[in-house]
C-alpha cells in the first residue's frame, strides 16, 4: 500500500497523481511494470506523476487497475 498517495485527477486521456515528496518515482515504476492495458506510460517528478491513458479507457477502469497497487486510490 502506498501511504504516499494523495490524489488523482483526470483530463481527457491524461491523469495526474499527487504524492508526498519522494514517492512518485517508485510508484511510477510499479505502475509501468504492471503493464496495465489502460495506461500507456508515466512520467514522474518528485511529488507528481503524469499518466498517459489509452483513449478508449474510462476513468473507472483506470482507477480499478490502479487499485491493485494503490488500494486507497478510489
Amino acid at each position: 500500500m502506498y501511504n504516499g498517495f494523495i490524489s488523482i485527477d483526470f483530463s481527457a486521456n491524461l491523469a495526474v497523481i499527487k504524492t508526498r515528496p519522494g514517492y512518485s518515482s517508485s510508484l511510477a515504476y510499479d505502475i509501468d511494470n504492471h503493464n496495465f492495458n489502460e495506461i500507456l506510460g508515466t512520467i514522474a517528478g518528485d511529488d507528481t506523476i503524469l499518466l498517459v491513458l489509452r483513449e478508449d479507457c474510462s476513468r473507472t477502469s483506470v482507477l480499478n487497475a490502479l487499485s491493485v497497487i494503490i488500494p486507497n486510490v478510489k
